[in-house]
């Protein structure tokens, strides 16, 4: 009986120790450092122990109520694969000569020396503070000393005026949370709209409680005589508190084809609907998308800017001298923008200060060079509209707000026909835009007032064609050559990614994408020429195809061009996969086979469908004396696929990939 009693006293003590564990910062212990991996995700680079948020509203006397976040994080580095975990940035919002700042940062490093534990703190000459775009700064630190089972804790203030921005608030990441506590103390003024982002539940708690306004000082009395008078008034008002605590929160896994992760992790979102004070009326500030749309045409900084025409008058008088067809001049103008104006990598959806300089030194924001685009049409005569984006850099924003968009596109009618223009990309033409467009969504806005929504995904879909001649020896070995032809979004990749390239690096890239011993005689055509596809010729030489027993040779039909794995692993999924585009793959292999040997057997000829005809995969295969003819054909055409059908997907490339690698055997006769 006795010995029941020790232990069952040592497993309240051992579930009272878990229960209590010291979170203060600062309170890092031993076990935290010793553990050598995640207790709940045995893969994980790294973990966030413990995170605190509390976000409060605090009043001063002389500016009213601010937003104050508070944030404490600990997280522990299993391995150097969790390195990068160890830097953070924090950014910080500015509009109209008010700022978002940051007090109070301090952090620290603990590592295990023998039995001590040996901290480290953040220097001041580590914390790096810099303009990210017109309305954001960004404060940006590296915890120091970090090693291999370290443990990283840092903490900070913000304080806002901008009481109607509750930022969204995080409740997964991409590596696993042990705990995470979040509180909202929101003053009974403020009407906020709730709603979850992501696929985890959450555990939110409402309460009530109650604090007070203290106004207090001094005041001036009398004629002759001038005294002072103290006073101490208070207003107590009600707290509407919400909680959240979550433990064991699962890393959020990346997908192949996942467009931005970050409008599928799970979180909360706040926004204000309206404010009600003491004596006076409600004040709405819900919107719509239309109505943010509306506002920043009649704003000066924007449709202010797209009236300014003397910076470039001159220049565009003298380019479209004689033209009076709009099309034309539509293509003129967009190929002088695009050809002068270089994007330095920002987006943005006004420019900084106008744009007269930008056009000066040819260089600018996104917002810049596309405004300066919209301006010189409207000029020029051509009936343009601007298209405000949100990028795919940047999460979609579940409550309408300019803080949600961050490009804007030009959008051109011509009679019945529809061109969407961005002269950031070199690469681009009319309705083919960068991938963070098409993978965005815009807001087309009129002078009027009008407002659409505007998808950009293209309904067309790109084609990319695979033509292989080649030979097979008795030795395996393959010799042949192979021509590529990229169309529409695959020819923009394409020049995207290797315009700039050596021929060397051309080379280097087939080898390592192939798989193959040999590249040469290798050319390229119509890099520069946005009309017409892209063309890559190249000889090849590999003896990793073909696999030789006992005087048979065994190989895939479609050698090197086969798809190795399935790249879905996942059994479910909970977001959309996304490939940007439609896409159409074409292979044709031509196959001539050693003199003296004859097919036994080859795979049987396939034709795959995905429901609703979101795509196809069709395989066969023809023998015709030592020729060898295979045709494959893989195409998706729905660029963005439902969760809903992702075990569709998954199977049906699996199907393929079976396919694809099953094996035509010949044999000596």
């Amino acid at each position: 009986m006795k010995s029941l009693r020790i232990i069952f006293g040592t497993m309240i003590l051992m579930s009272l120790n878990a229960y209590c564990q010291d979170y203060k910062y600062g309170k890092v212990s031993k076990e935290e450092l010793l553990e050598s991996s995640c207790s709940i995700d045995k893969a994980a680079n790294a973990a966030v122990l413990y995170e605190n948020k509390k976000i409060t509203f605090e009043y001063d006397q002389t500016l009213g109520f601010q937003l104050v976040t508070q944030v404490h994080k600990r997280i522990k580095l299993y391995n150097k694969n969790g390195f990068d975990h160890a830097s953070e940035v924090v950014y910080l919002y500015q509009n109209g000569g008010s700022e978002e700042k940051i007090i109070g940062l301090s952090g620290k490093t603990y590592i295990l020396q023998g039995d001590e534990i040996v901290e480290t703190k953040l220097k001041k000459e580590s914390i790096f503070k810099a303009e990210d775009s017109k309305y954001f700064n960004k404060v940006t630190f590296t915890l120091p000393a970090i090693k291999e089972g370290a443990i990283i804790e840092y903490k900070y203030r913000i304080i806002s005026p901008f009481y109607r921005s509750i930022d969204n608030i995080a409740l997964q990441y991409r590596i696993p949370i042990k705990k995470i506590d979040v509180s909202l103390q929101i003053p009974e003024y403020y009407h906020f709209k709730k709603r979850h982002i992501g696929f985890l539940p959450i555990h939110l708690k409402e309460s009530r409680g109650n604090d007070k306004i203290v106004f207090s000082g001094s005041t001036k009395f009398g004629q002759y005589t001038v005294r002072r008078q103290q006073y101490h008034e208070e207003l107590p008002y009600i707290l509407n508190n919400y909680d959240i605590q979550e433990t064991n929160v699962p890393a959020f896994k990346i997908e192949p084809h996942s467009g931005n992760p970050n409008n599928y992790i799970t979180g909360i979102a706040f926004e204000l609907e309206y404010t009600k004070f003491p004596y006076s009326t409600i004040t709405n500030y819900g919107t719509t998308w239309g109505a943010i749309a509306r506002g920043a045409y009649k704003s000066s900084n924007f449709g202010g800017e797209i009236e300014k025409t003397k910076y470039f008058k001159a220049d565009i008088d003298e380019l479209i001298r004689g033209v009076s067809n709009p099309l034309q001049k539509t293509n003129l103008i967009y190929d002088y923008v695009k050809n002068r104006m270089t994007w330095n990598k920002r987006n943005s959806l006004t420019p900084r200060n106008g744009l007269k300089k930008p056009y000066q030194e040819k260089v600018g924001n996104s917002g810049e060079i596309n405004l300066m685009l919209i301006g010189m049409l409207k000029y020029a005569g051509v009936k343009v509209n601007p298209v405000l984006v949100t990028t795919s850099d940047k999460p979609l924003s579940i409550f309408p707000t300019i803080q949600g968009l961050d490009h804007v596109v030009a959008r051109v009618r011509i009679n019945d026909d529809v061109l969407f223009l961005d002269a950031t990309d070199k690469y681009g033409k009319p309705n083919v835009l960068p991938n963070r467009v098409i993978k965005g969504i815009g807001r087309l806005i009129a002078e009027k007032g009008n407002s659409e929504m505007i998808l950009f995904r293209p309904k067309k879909i790109s084609q990319q064609k695979n033509m292989v001649l080649c030979e097979i020896n008795e030795e395996g070995r393959i010799a042949g050559k192979q021509r590529i032809q990229y169309s529409f979004y695959e020819a923009r990749d394409f020049r995207e990614e290797n315009a700039l390239k050596e021929e060397d690096e051309y080379i280097t890239r087939l080898k390592d994408k192939y798989g193959l011993e040999n590249v040469e005689e290798y050319k390229n055509n119509n890099i520069d020429d946005l009309e017409k596809p892209v063309l890559e010729t190249f000889a090849f030489k590999t003896i990793n195809e073909v696999e030789v027993i006992d005087g048979e040779l065994f190989f895939s039909p479609l050698l090197f061009l086969k798809n190795q794995e399935n790249i879905f692993k996942s059994d479910e999924r909970k977001y959309p996969v996304d490939f940007g585009f439609g896409f159409s793959r074409d292979f044709s292999v031509s196959i001539k086979i050693p003199k003296g040997y004859e097919v036994v057997s080859k795979p049987e000829d396939i034709a795959l469908a995905l429901p609703e005809n979101m795509g196809k995969f069709v395989f066969r295969t023809t023998i015709s004396g030592n020729m060898i003819q295979v045709s494959v054909n893989r195409t998706l055409n729905r660029p963005l696929i439902s969760s809903n059908y992702y075990s569709d997907l998954k199977e049906f490339y699996n199907q393929i990939v079976e396919k694809e690698n099953e094996q035509i055997v010949l044999k000596k006769v």
